[in-house]
């Protein structure tokens, strides 16, 4: 009777190994994933310090996250957040469609570049929405593509940057809005990584919409021509 005991220990000792193992190469693949895919997504360079999955707990964290700039564009990134959480339904991690409960992304930095080109942002939404709309064929005839549901998302504190790339992405800070999205995809059709990371930058920009006044942009404008005033004297 011992015996089985023990050997029911060291069973579960074994699978709880396992469990845990395959908790923390979870978070190398995401992180993979991310590094492989949002760059070709939102057409500029992503980097990610590190990604950690709690397997009871249902949570995953991202820290170091940073998104740059399209081309054309001189400021030194769009946006970069150090933490951000992300708590999942761990019983869709079998199935085809993933749920997400919630992803939180406190204390962002973001950098507003307007220049020739428009803006970094909307740039980064519609190229976004272009690799979508590439894979449109290729997800009608396959199931491969990972599908989501994001029942909320929270962007709070987040810091705005106003600058030109005619000013080398030099301008002054200002808060941005709270941020709360919810219901992304269904059990029917659920969302694709670019679907939701566009209704996110979409939010975004609109956010910045409501702050970005003419007065802002016109003095922007103003130190520009000044600078180039001053190059030319």
């Amino acid at each position: 009777m011992k015996k089985i005991f023990i050997g029911i220990v060291v069973i579960l000792v074994v699978i709880g190994g396992v469990l845990f193992y395959g908790a923390s190469q979870s978070g190398t693949i995401i992180r993979s994933g991310i590094l492989e895919y949002a760059p070709k997504a939102t057409g500029a360079n992503v980097d990610l310090n590190k990604v950690n999955v709690s397997l009871f707990g249902g949570s995953a964290g991202l820290s170091g996250l940073m998104v740059g700039n399209p081309k054309g564009f001189k400021s030194d990134y769009a946006f970069k957040v150090g933490d951000m959480a992300v708590k999942l339904d761990l019983k869709s991690l079998a199935s085809d469609v993933i749920c997400i409960k919630e992803i939180r992304i406190d204390g962002a930095d973001l950098i507003y570049e307007i220049g020739t080109k428009g803006n970094n942002i909307s740039k980064i939404q519609k190229n976004i929405e272009a690799y979508t709309a590439s894979l449109g064929l290729a997800a009608s005839e396959s199931d491969s593509s990972a599908k989501f549901i994001v029942d909320h998302i929270y962007i709070t504190g987040t810091k705005v940057k106003l600058a030109s790339d005619l000013l080398g992405g030099k301008g002054a800070a200002l808060p941005l809005p709270d941020i709360h999205l919810k219901n992304i995809g269904t059990e029917d059709k659920g969302a694709t990584a670019g679907e939701v990371g566009s209704a996110v930058f979409g939010a975004v920009n609109k956010g910045l919409g409501k702050i970005i006044t003419k007065d802002m942009i016109n003095n922007s404008l103003g130190s520009v021509k000044k600078k180039l005033g001053d190059i030319f004297k």
